[in-house]
């Protein structure tokens, strides 16, 4: 795929600093946060600013074909009036917004698992186009930048992808084969966000479950959106290894 310039939020958090790392120079990153970017690379260049003022995001969208965006309070126990109302709310639809309004391609949004959490307890896999089914606060706010996505592709013509992430600490040198997984690994986060950039231009609007191959658990990258053709290379499925 020929290279693209990128705008990703949160462009300080672990996530972050995971597609940098697996990504190398593939694409040229403008990395966006409330606090400085560190060791950036010729292909990266940084900007500061607090997504919940539209002005500002827009303003970074500019010459963007494709937002990853990120930033976001991650805490299932986050209070809404003190934070998942600015970062998880006003700062998902500024996403959006800004995007539309600078006239980029492409959006693709980090959801969570937390999104249908409330299917756990039947323990049977979920499609990725069922209902949204939220247990916390938390996952409703990831169920509102989803219906986000679904107006913006369906009103404005933005392709949106979101991406369902699981926790994203799972190690495929270290893990107990005996023992239930729930987890992706920083190589294969990389790996899924990756491909929801480089999806094919047809793909308008689509879900993926960013989750390593984990055997007989109920969420899995098998009843995920099959057209963005993400294919774990961890996980409890495979072998113990080397680092990843």
């Amino acid at each position: 795929m020929k290279p693209t310039k990128l705008l990703i939020t949160g462009g300080a958090g672990n996530v972050a600093t995971f597609l940098r790392q697996h990504w190398g120079d593939r694409h040229t990153l403008r990395l966006a946060d409330v606090r400085p970017v560190e060791d950036l690379s010729p292909h990266e260049e940084a900007v500061e600013f607090d997504v919940c003022d539209l002005d500002a995001f827009t303003r970074a969208c500019e010459g963007i074909d494709t937002v990853v965006h990120l930033a976001a309070d991650p805490s299932i126990r986050a209070d809404f009036y003190e934070s998942l109302l600015q970062r998880n709310v006003i700062g998902a639809y500024n996403g959006f917004e800004a995007a539309r309004r600078a006239g980029c391609r492409r959006l693709v949004f980090a959801s969570s698992i937390n999104a249908v959490g409330g299917y756990e307890r039947s323990r049977t896999p979920v499609d990725w186009d069922a209902p949204v089914y939220p247990s916390n606060v938390y996952g409703a706010t990831k169920c509102w930048g989803e219906a986000l996505a679904r107006v913006y592709s369906h009103t404005h013509g933005l392709s949106c992808l979101c991406v369902r992430l699981t926790r994203p600490r799972f190690r495929q040198d270290d893990f107990d084969p005996e023992a239930d997984f729930l987890g992706v690994s920083a190589r294969d986060t990389a790996q899924v966000f990756l491909r929801c950039v480089e999806a094919p231009e047809e793909v308008e609007f689509g879900i993926v479950h960013g989750v390593s191959n984990h055997d007989g658990y109920w969420f899995q990258v098998s009843t995920s959106d099959e057209r963005i053709g993400f294919e774990p290379e961890d996980g409890s499925a495979f072998p113990k290894t080397g680092d990843t």
